[in-house]
């Protein structure tokens, strides 16, 4: 089964096409000089050219809803759902930070996937790694220092990862000590291919999207939205 991933929740542009468990292609584009919304159709089209494949010979599309850029999920999103009308692909929608922990779940130890939500709060889960993955705290969007207070009197090392890691390092470290191991910046980045391989054993089990009511996952209001109920509240 051939799977395309597409992950635009952050500055990077992700894409990627398996075939099974074997990647057939991965790109990875720092979407700072061009924006992700001109970036995505042509980037798809010649990953398909350069192995000889169209858009027909695709089995499914992985797309990762959320957390992350509002406009990066609305733009990934709609490449998705256009592709998936015009050739009639079954998608799957995957978690961002289901994702990002991919890059160390076979590692025995408790794993943070960090994502940076700005105005002060982070995107965050909690993992522990090993040969089978298990969640220990659910999908939050909380101020840095609650995630350090949630966190703080776990007595194992705790793995940190993810863009929000980067910006909050230093916290951490004040926090946790040498409890806190700190994953390659290159690992923080999210890869297509995993989320395309979680895509794959969604819709194998029949869990695919409607591709009319599927959403963004926020997780939190958008500033328009915050704006909209300001303006309102006064009226």
């Amino acid at each position: 089964m051939k799977i395309l991933g597409i992950d635009t929740s952050s500055r990077y542009c992700n894409l990627s096409i398996i075939e099974d468990e074997d990647i057939m292609i991965e790109y990875i584009i720092n979407g700072l000089i061009k924006k992700h919304s001109s970036i995505l159709l042509p980037a798809i089209e010649e990953m398909l050219t350069n192995i000889n494949m169209g858009i027909q010979d695709i089995n499914g599309i992985a797309i990762t809803i959320g957390p992350g850029s509002f406009t990066g999920l609305r733009v990934g999103l709609g490449v998705a759902k256009g592709l998936s009308y015009a050739a009639s692909i079954p998608v799957a929608g995957v978690i961002t930070l289901d994702v990002l922990v991919c890059n160390v779940a076979k590692i025995p130890a408790i794993i943070c996937p960090v994502l940076d939500a700005r105005k002060g709060e982070v995107y965050f889960a909690l993992y522990r790694g090993g040969d089978q993955l298990s969640k220990m705290i659910d999908y939050q969007c909380e101020s840095i220092e609650k995630l350090l207070s949630r966190i703080e009197n776990v007595q194992e090392n705790i793995i940190f990862l993810g863009e929000g890691t980067l910006k909050y390092q230093s916290r951490i470290k004040d926090t946790m000590g040498s409890r806190a191991i700190f994953i390659h910046p290159t690992l923080s980045i999210l890869k297509a291919s995993n989320v395309a391989l979680i895509g794959l054993e969604k819709i194998k089990k029949g869990k695919v999207e409607n591709i009319y009511s599927i959403s963004p996952f926020y997780m939190r209001k958008s500033e328009a939205e915050i704006i909209w109920e300001k303006k309102n509240k006064s009226v």
